[in-house]
């Protein structure tokens, strides 16, 4: 695939070094053009399998990703963001924290003890398959999972199920907001939570958070008050959710919590303020 017959090529000038020649990549492996909806200035294009295998060829060939974006028709933001998130695919990305998160993933399933275990973005390492009776879902179909939906509605189908698990993982490359709820019905030891909205503080963004957590400064977008969040939820289900861990890298955090039913005393000390209140009447 990366030698063209028909000599179609892109050229760039340099004043450094000669000129360097850049293959262009064929017409038809681009894909669909898609409507933006309004979350971007263009209109956004499919990736083909087809388009994939052209740029990690030229990266292999040593191209630059601006090179690469004019071999594609595509802009170098849009290149970057693709190999960063298929280098997310093959585990090359970050692979510090990577094993760190793993690392305390096993100190926490040996706190909690697991049987049970809902991984809604299991993603290509099946991590508790090998551990425990895991159910597995990713909405990418090319990766191994027993299901493949858009995660809510996983959750949705899950739930009303009457399904119960010892242990769920929402792991997503975003937000889980959506799903926080029902994971919390759903779980009877722990919650895993990673916070990839975190990544919008970068970008000084807070148009997410404030309509889901009720951040609207950037001194409060913090992984604090995303926990102040969840741990509300967990309140309305009659659960308390203590943080066992919280680690926070660079544009993301994830944060175990453990589980135990909630204790509500109030009432119970109202009724007892009333009863001696009502001795010292006598």
């Amino acid at each position: 695939m990366g030698d063209r017959e028909d000599g179609e090529y892109l050229e760039r000038n340099s004043t450094k070094e000669k000129t360097k020649i850049i293959p262009k990549m064929p017409d038809e492996y681009k894909g669909e053009i898609k409507k933006s909806g309004g979350y971007t200035k263009t209109e956004p294009r499919e990736w083909t399998q087809h388009e994939l295998e052209w740029v990690q060829m030229l990266s292999n060939q040593g191209y630059t990703n601006k090179e690469i974006a004019e071999s594609v028709g595509r802009s170098v933001t849009s290149v970057s963001i693709k190999f960063k998130r298929l280098s997310k695919r093959d585990g090359s990305y970050n692979a510090d924290h990577v094993r760190e998160k793993y690392q305390i993933n096993n100190e926490f399933l040996k706190k909690v003890n697991p049987k049970t275990v809902l991984d809604c973005y299991c993603g290509t390492k099946n991590f508790y398959g090998e551990i425990c009776n895991a159910t597995t879902n990713d909405m990418d179909e090319s990766i191994s999972a027993q299901h493949h939906m858009e995660a809510l509605k996983f959750m949705c189908m899950k739930y009303s199920q009457g399904e119960k698990y010892d242990l769920v993982d929402l792991d997503p490359y975003g937000s889980a907001f959506d799903c926080f709820d029902l994971a919390i019905k759903m779980a009877k030891k722990g919650i895993v939570i990673t916070f990839g909205e975190l990544g919008h503080k970068r970008w000084k963004r807070l148009d997410y958070v404030s309509r889901y957590y009720g951040i609207d400064s950037l001194e409060d977008f913090t992984i604090d008050n995303l926990i102040e969040q969840v741990q509300a939820i967990g309140r309305r289900n009659k659960k308390e959710l203590v943080v066992y861990a919280q680690k926070e890298w660079r544009n993301i955090g994830r944060v175990w919590f453990e589980i135990y039913p909630l204790k509500i005393t109030e009432q119970w000390e109202k009724e007892q303020e009333g009863c001696c209140y009502n001795e010292g009447l006598f």
